[in-house]
């Protein structure tokens, strides 16, 4: 599982699409959005560097932070890497994971 640092910036960005989307704390939008990085199994230490590039790029993004720490770019260099070294980070989100997301965002 995913430490809570890590949930806690996934249930921040979900809340911020969701709210964007006029749907603010909708489970299924929390969940599809938090989703985009909760695929990622967090036991692969490949996988878990990816994620944290993504939850970056995303942060940057959304609310313009850590912006000049994260380059798009690398996000998707390290997306061709792991396809190309045949490395597969995809998975389904545990039933805790998406839970203690739900709960960060403050879904109903």
């Amino acid at each position: 599982m995913y430490r809570s640092a890590e949930l806690e910036r996934m249930a921040r960005i979900a809340a911020a699409r969701c709210k964007k989307a006029n749907t603010p704390s909708d489970e299924a939008c929390l969940l599809a959005e938090a989703s985009t990085f909760l695929r990622y199994p967090p036991g692969d230490p490949d996988c878990r560097y990816v994620v944290g590039t993504a939850l970056s790029v995303a942060e940057c993004s959304e609310f313009e932070e850590g912006c000049l720490s994260v380059d798009p770019g690398d996000l998707v260099r390290q997306l061709d890497a792991l396809q190309g070294a045949g490395k597969d980070c995809q998975r389904d989100p545990t039933d805790a994971e998406k839970a203690a997301v739900l709960k960060l965002a403050g879904a109903k």
